[in-house]
């Protein structure tokens, strides 16, 4: 029986209560108590538990996306884009890793650039398109189903895997299509979160969105749409951006993390840096 239990919580976490997000679940730190017997509990937000992860991460727990100078005490941000869509930073105190995250799904999704397709007509809600809507498995769904009805012809009932394995393959021009789109859509976004957060020690993708179409995240898609121009662009050409390959197992990693820190005594090495 554990005595002491650290929960990465795909929801909201308010102190001792936690909330999920995607199913009708709240519990607290006694739910826990009774289930584990433990005697120190600690919650912490899933996308606060893969920033806190990313100093243990190695060069085999990642996939290069943009090379560029480590700086190694610099703002690091996560954004994890699969079932749902998130942002959190990292930054240094100067004795340990701080995270912190906010509601970054609710963020504006912005309007198409050039010819780009304009998904905002299928699902926009009262005029306002959150990112949360595009940005994840589910968009890359709708993405793909309106581009080929927009072709005029009816899609086939294809999941986001499904979809991404048939544009990375090239057998499916508008599955192709479609991941261009989204590679230069998450761009563009985690551009915005390392702009907001100052991140200039790294972005890491995290997700199973970001896993399953990394060959795609690899492209000036991606990079163009991530730098931008001008400003922008000479802010962040030296930012690394890398994908968590799903097997490091981030998540996990996070919540001993902040299990280890919610202690009256951390160990030293938790808070060892790694490049």
């Amino acid at each position: 029986v554990p005595d002491k239990v650290g929960l990465s919580i795909a929801g909201l976490v308010n102190g001792e209560s936690a909330k999920m997000t995607h199913l009708p679940w709240s519990f607290d730190w006694n739910d826990i108590r009774a289930v584990t017997r433990a005697s120190h509990i600690c919650f912490v937000n899933e996308f606060e538990a893969l920033a806190l992860a990313t100093p243990t991460l190695s060069s085999y727990d990642v996939l290069p996306v943009a090379r560029g100078a480590i700086k190694r005490t610099a703002n690091r941000a996560v954004v994890s884009a699969g079932t749902g869509l998130g942002a959190a930073a990292l930054v240094w105190t100067g004795s340990r890793w701080q995270a912190l995250s906010g509601a970054s799904r609710f963020s504006s999704f912005p309007p198409p650039q050039g010819h780009e397709f304009d998904i905002r007509t299928i699902v926009a809600h009262e005029g306002f398109v959150e990112a949360g809507q595009i940005l994840t498995g589910h968009g890359m769904v709708t993405l793909y189903k309106a581009m080929v009805k927009a072709e005029g012809r009816e899609p086939a009932t294809l999941t986001a895997p499904q979809i991404s394995k048939a544009g990375l393959s090239g057998e499916d021009p508008v599955a192709v299509r479609a991941l261009e789109l989204m590679a230069t859509w998450l761009g563009r976004f985690a551009g915005d979160i390392a702009l907001h957060y100052g991140a200039t020690g790294g972005v890491y993708l995290a997700g199973g969105m970001p896993s399953n179409i990394a060959a795609a995240l690899q492209t000036r898609h991606f990079i163009d749409a991530f730098e931008g121009v001008g400003e922008r662009r000479e802010y962040l050409a030296d930012t690394p951006v890398q994908v968590v390959k799903a097997g490091a197992d981030a998540g996990l990693r996070g919540a001993a993390v902040a299990l280890a820190n919610s202690l009256p005594v951390r160990p030293t090495n938790v808070h060892r840096m790694r490049a």
